[in-house]
């Protein structure tokens, strides 16, 4: 039955009907078309098939480049630089058709080829961004400030009302429950997102907490671009309490990913760096109380075995004993000592008796200067002879040397002559007929060596 409102040649699409109908006139007036713009939302799946976005200053267009293309056009065997692989912000040529999604009624282009050109303008300023910044040293190492084991108080920058939030506080119920987490909200995107997240650190340092965490989830180089921001970076630099930079997927990377104390590859991973896991924690004391335990066992097993083998030797089993023994030889050696003592005592007081009476003062005082006076004598005659001796020898040693001089081949050779040998067995040449015409000869002169050949020779 035909509705009033509708003529007999009316016809009424369905939905499925009007889709199919625009998408073969689509494929059918576009079938071949160059298109050109700026990757964005850049996906690749299991490594099959691409999806991103192709955008310019104004319109945005959904591609798809599926596998059989991607092989087809030898896009994997191009030898295409690091700057212009396909990602976010590079600048493309597509060529391709326009169809329909029909699931969704959107319209995109199927790529048979993609030809990258050049990096597109909002990543170029990135990399230019990312040298400068480096260039001034604010992602060295060296600047990292340590995070804290177990921080007291943890600040959070992000959206209360993104995903985010909840997923941080789900991984630090699971890993420490008691835990002090400061939310500081802040828009994570958009113009002013970059200026509000300053503020938010500079609350968050002044409130005083142990730690920082910046942190949304995943997004396209746009949506990210806040985080590419250098007045960001510099206020992240001089921040006095370590920053923990937990921003998109693990395959992002933004400046504040460079210039935080630590990157987190997601947000969920920075609330796992943050603090310590507080079961892992209690295992790893209970395992070190064991070892402990174990060790401090051995040990007093070992002291107990030193101590049983001490008290088993005799000195302490019978010390009385022992101590007598040494007392017993401690007298026997001192009577000894005593008797040694009053016979060379009384041996010596014999002989002393016996020189005594034999010695006459004046007698002994005649021969000692008499000896004094002969040991003078010798001595004035032992100098004498000794200048006379010495004087010979210092005689002797100059003419030794004078004739060592004129021997020296040194000094022969200053004196304009030479030395000749023969190079091979290094023998001096003192006639004629040791050598050879051919041989090869050296000849030393004052100030070096000259090497020749010998091409003739003449006797004399």
């Amino acid at each position: 039955m035909i509705h009033p409102f509708f003529s007999e040649q009316q016809k009424i699409y369905k939905v499925s009907e009007i889709n199919l109908e625009i998408k073969q006139n689509l494929e059918s007036s576009y079938f071949d078309v160059w298109i050109e713009g700026e990757i964005s939302n850049f996906a690749f799946p299991n490594k099959r098939h691409m999806y991103f976005t192709l955008k310019d200053d104004n319109s945005v267009l959904k591609v798809a480049f599926f596998e059989n293309s991607i092989k087809s056009s030898g896009f994997f065997t191009l030898n295409i630089t690091e700057e212009s692989q396909l990602k976010d912000g590079a600048h493309v040529y597509v060529n391709g058709y326009v169809s329909i999604y029909d699931k969704r009624s959107e319209y995109q282009i199927i790529a048979r080829n993609i030809v990258p050109v050049r990096a597109g303008s909002l990543l170029l300023a990135f990399e230019q961004m990312k040298k400068k910044l480096e260039s001034k040293g604010l992602f060295d190492d060296s600047h990292k400030k340590k995070i804290p084991v177990l921080p007291q108080k943890i600040g959070l920058i992000t959206s209360k009302n993104g995903a985010v939030i909840k997923d941080i506080i789900k991984i630090l119920n699971k890993r420490f429950k008691n835990y002090n987490l400061i939310l500081r909200n802040t828009p994570v995107q958009g113009k002013d997102a970059a200026e509000k997240i300053c503020s938010a650190i500079d609350d968050l340092e002044e409130y005083g907490t142990d730690v920082i965490i910046i942190a949304r989830g995943g997004g396209s180089f746009e949506d990210l671009s806040c985080f590419n921001d250098e007045e960001l970076a510099n206020r992240i630099f001089v921040c006095n309490i370590p920053i923990i930079s937990g921003v998109g997927h693990q395959t992002d990377f933004t400046i504040c990913d460079f210039v935080a104390d630590i990157r987190a590859a997601t947000p969920t991973h920075a609330a796992e760096i943050v603090i310590l896991d507080k079961n892992e924690a209690l295992q790893d004391i209970k395992s070190i109380n064991i070892k402990f335990n174990n060790l401090l066992k051995k040990k007093i097993i070992s002291l107990k075995r030193e101590i049983f083998l001490i008290f088993t030797k005799s000195i302490l089993k019978w010390p009385r004993i022992i101590i007598n023994n040494f007392w017993q030889y401690y007298y026997s050696s001192s009577e000894e000592l005593k008797n040694n003592i009053g016979f060379i005592i009384s041996k010596n007081k014999k002989s002393y008796d016996i020189l005594k009476s034999r010695i006459n003062p004046l007698i002994l005082k005649r021969k000692i200067i008499m000896d004094i006076s002969s040991e003078k004598r010798l001595s004035s005659i032992i100098g004498e002879k000794f200048k006379i001796i010495l004087n010979k020898k210092r005689s002797e040693a100059g003419i030794i040397l004078e004739r060592l001089k004129s021997s020296n081949p040194a000094t022969i050779l200053a004196k304009g002559y030479s030395i000749t040998k023969l190079v091979e067995g290094a023998k001096l040449i003192s006639n004629i007929e040791m050598v050879s015409k051919g041989d090869l000869i050296e000849t030393a002169v004052q100030n070096g060596k000259i090497y020749s050949e010998v091409i003739k020779k003449n006797n004399y």
